[in-house]
């Protein structure tokens, strides 16, 4: 996966985390830099140091986000999937 794409995906992603947190100055690109990133699929996983609990795919302007003690890599690629379409349909309208 070229790195502007992940560079992207790493800019959606801090915007998502600010959007969604008690503390949105704290989120940057720079502040999710050292994140594990795996590309799965079409999505890039984010996996946050230590143990979070939580996993967040990122593609086509989507975050998903979950916790993989609750919910498998093939049951959250489905419903990020899902996500991503509502989206795009909400888009559409």
């Amino acid at each position: 996966m070229p790195n502007n794409t992940e560079a992207a995906a790493r800019e959606l992603l801090a915007g998502w985390l600010a959007q969604h947190s008690v503390a949105p100055d704290s989120w940057s690109p720079e502040t999710i830099a050292d994140w594990r990133t795996t590309p799965v699929e079409e999505w890039l996983a984010f996996v946050p140091p230590g143990i979070a609990n939580r996993v967040f795919l990122v593609a086509d302007g989507t975050v998903f986000s979950f916790a993989p003690s609750r919910l498998g890599m093939d049951e959250a690629l489905t419903a990020a999937r899902a996500e991503r379409s509502r989206g795009s349909e909400e888009l559409e309208r």
